[in-house]
């Protein structure tokens, strides 16, 4: 009956310290969402389907699901790929590791506003150095337009998203390597294995677990971007650099069509559980290759 009062009364204070936090988060998230859900129902007066029926019909919300879809597979994927390297190098022992370790994570410190200007200032075809330095070493006849022409728009919010995201994904594969026993790689060698077959046998199966943790953070937060196209380009040109979340800034705040603003960002929401679901299916396939992710 004591250590009974006794939990009770540490839930208790629990609670309180829990309690300001959960309101906040009622307040900021969960009020915001339901009553974003309860606007894009909204048809005058009542309630109905119409806003639905106008956003899918719209050109915007498919053309800017494919750009976001495919900028966040393209931005993933190559930070995955160059973070995985990076984390081999990080992981290895030489001299100077720890101060490179804190120097590789300066680009994903910075905040995402001032890289994107800095980003701005270097890319722009009047003044900024990258393009004209691509010009002078003879890669190109003319000066590049990277934030003017569509694709070189796109592949420049590619680029500057991978600049600075690539030590998030180096970071978090870093800690899974570092999660794998030394023994396995002795007892591989014992066994005459090379390098190579260490790699495949060893370090590739276990560092599946925290590939998958990385992959879901950053396809995540690749699928909702919006501050970097926003200050890079504004979306344009011509919609080249629009995503789904510029799509549905546009929708409500510049055209004023709030309800179905809002009915977008429903369809962004059912968007991204479907991807927690497949990530959720793919960490139970993947479970038997590299242990429990």
């Amino acid at each position: 009956m004591f250590s009974k009062k006794i939990t009770l009364k540490r839930l208790g204070t629990i609670s309180l310290f829990v309690l300001p936090a959960a309101i906040l988060f009622g307040v900021f998230r969960v009020f915001p969402l339901f009553k974003n859900i309860q606007l894009s129902f909204q048809v005058g007066a009542g309630y109905g389907l119409r806003n639905y029926q106008r956003v899918f019909s719209d050109p915007l919300l498919w053309s800017s699901t494919v750009r976001t879809l495919v900028f966040a597979l393209s931005s993933t994927a190559i930070e995955m790929i160059i973070g995985f390297a990076f984390a081999l190098i990080l992981n290895q022992k030489f001299f100077g590791r720890r101060a490179l370790r804190t120097i590789f994570l300066i680009p994903w410190v910075i905040p995402v506003s001032v890289m994107a200007v800095g980003w701005k200032f270097l890319l722009q075809h009047s003044y900024g150095p990258i393009p004209w330095i691509i010009n002078w070493l003879g890669i190109t006849e003319t000066v590049p337009y990277f934030l003017v022409t569509p694709k070189m728009a796109f592949t420049s919010l590619i680029i500057a998203d991978v600049w600075q995201t690539t030590p998030f994904c180096a970071l978090l594969l870093l800690a899974g390597l570092q999660n794998i026993p030394s023994q396995l790689y002795e007892a591989a060698s014992i066994d005459g294995a090379g390098g190579l077959q260490k790699f495949w046998r060893i370090t590739l199966p276990l560092v599946v677990p925290s590939a998958i943790v990385a992959l879901m953070f950053r396809f995540l937060r690749a699928f909702a971007i919006f501050s970097l196209p926003w200050v890079l380009t504004q979306g344009g040109p011509g919609g080249a650099t629009t995503t789904l979340s510029i799509g549905i800034f546009r929708k409500a705040m510049r055209y004023l069509q709030l309800r179905e603003g809002a009915a977008m960002a429903v369809v962004m929401v059912l968007y991204v559980i479907a991807i927690l679901l497949a990530i959720a299916l793919t960490r139970r396939k993947l479970g038997s290759y590299g242990g429990q992710a």
